[in-house]
């Protein structure tokens, strides 16, 4: 239910605020996450429009419990002037989504640090796995190749029992140099949108080219976020790990192979669900309706 009231005071310990609403004052509770986030619009004479979750109890008193803020509304002498609002925010992402145009949903797997403690072990690509497709969502490629570390050569017992490769496999692989130069030449000839899921493969890219001392490819590559996209639309506290965003939209698996080309084929899955949802052409996924 969504419920509206012009804010009386603000109680920082508690994270409550008065709210006078229909001609009644209430009590609402915010719970932490969304007290920060909110902090610097919550003051009096503010509108809010909010939703609520069953009350919460303090110091044996019942209050509203905020599940999300929906709308801030500061009063002017002119016009109300809204100082957030959730459905303007969503309709600018539908925006964003939808004028992508080319995109590559690319996902790095990295070799792991040892069981024990190694303060000089650098973390480096092993793996890069990608889709593209054009505009239209036709596929122009698939691409999977194993990478040889730089650093360390031999992948540790920890790299070797999580992913779904051997040593032989990145002892065959190819010059991080080869791949570089392969995604350079991509990016100028279908200047893609990069999707992926979380910040580890735009931070694993950047290292890389540190490592081997080639040039930072900035300005030239535009990651999208899928993970922070999913928490900003959703109003998500924590993130969502790329398996069960999977199989949010459908997806199903046995067992998760942790291959950088099966994950960027899920990748890429999610990203078709989430566009279809912003879209209204899809029901939210029923686990976030009861969120």
């Amino acid at each position: 239910m969504i419920n509206y009231g012009r804010i009386i005071d603000i109680d920082e310990l508690t994270r409550t605020v008065t709210l006078k609403s229909q001609g009644r004052l209430k009590t609402l509770y915010i719970q932490r996450s969304l007290f920060n986030q909110f902090y610097k619009f919550l003051m009096p004479d503010h509108y809010i429009v909010y939703t609520t979750r069953p009350p919460r109890s303090i110091k044996h008193q019942h209050h509203d419990n905020v599940k999300d803020l929906l709308r801030i509304i500061k009063p002017t002498k002119r016009k109300r002037r809204v100082l957030y609002s959730h459905d303007k925010i969503q309709n600018q992402l539908k925006l964003f989504i939808n004028s992508l145009g080319n995109r590559m949903y690319l996902d790095m797997e990295m070799s792991m640090h040892p069981y024990t403690v190694d303060k000089y072990f650098t973390q480096e690509i092993i793996q890069v796995g990608y889709v593209l497709v054009d505009e239209n969502d036709n596929v122009i490629e698939k691409y999977r190749a194993f990478i040889k570390p730089k650093l360390h050569e031999t992948l540790t017992k920890r790299t070797l029992k999580f992913l779904d490769l051997t040593q032989q496999d990145i002892d065959q692989g190819i010059d991080f140099t080869l791949f570089y130069n392969h995604l350079k030449a991509h990016l100028k000839k279908y200047n893609p949108a990069i999707i992926v899921w979380g910040k580890n493969d735009e931070i694993a890219l950047k290292e890389a080219t540190e490592i081997h001392k080639l040039k930072p490819l900035n300005g030239k590559i535009r990651f999208v976020n899928l993970l922070k996209l999913h928490k900003n639309y959703y109003r998500l506290k924590d993130d969502l790990g790329l398996l069960t965003a999977y199989k949010l939209y459908g997806g199903t698996l046995d067992n998760q192979r942790h291959d950088a080309l099966d994950d960027a084929l899920m990748t890429k899955i999610i990203y078709e669900g989430f566009k279809a949802v912003i879209n209204e052409e899809a029901p939210l996924p029923t686990l976030l309706q009861k969120s």
